[in-house]
């Protein structure tokens, strides 16, 4: 009987000073909060990257791959100089005119926010020239095209400030 007075006497700390219940309720505590964290950021964030428009998309596809064969069968290149919001382009090929003007897309990866379409105004020396209204620095998808000629060239870079870049099918 002694022995058993003597275990139920050993000084008992209180449950929540106990070192294994911080683990205990602390790993559940911390994964409801990160949990929220991501719902919050779940219903609030925007998704870019999905279009509402599958119809126009679809139909735009058709309409570009017509305008990309184009300028296959013209052999149609083009180089891009990006140098502080001065976009400069030459394009060559087998044109019988060259447009009067041109439109580039400049297009980010992932942000939408960052996409942009610049007008090309034809230089004398048979250059194209715009300005950029937003930095595009890093890697794009070009879109170089004629609306009036109705020929389109498709592809991607890494833009540098300076730097020429070539665009090709």
């Amino acid at each position: 009987m002694n022995s058993s007075l003597k275990n139920s006497q050993e000084p008992r700390s209180i449950w929540y000073k106990e070192p294994w219940m911080l683990l205990v309720i602390g790993v559940p505590v911390v994964a409801i909060c990160w949990g929220m964290v991501i719902l919050t950021l779940a219903l609030t964030g925007k998704d870019s990257l999905v279009s509402d428009s599958y119809y126009k998309d679809g139909m735009a596809y058709t309409e570009n791959k017509e305008f990309r064969n184009k300028a296959r069968r013209l052999q149609l290149e083009g180089s891009l100089t990006y140098n502080n919001g001065e976009v400069s382009v030459n394009i060559s090929g087998y044109l019988d005119d060259y447009p009067s003007f041109l439109q580039i897309q400049l297009i980010h990866p992932t942000l939408e926010t960052e996409d942009e379409t610049i007008l090309l105004q034809k230089l004398p020396d048979g250059g194209y020239l715009g300005i950029a209204n937003l930095d595009h620095l890093g890697k794009r998808k070009m879109w170089l095209q004629s609306p009036e000629q109705e020929w389109m060239i498709k592809d991607e870079a890494l833009i540098e400030n300076g730097k020429t870049v070539s665009i090709s099918q």
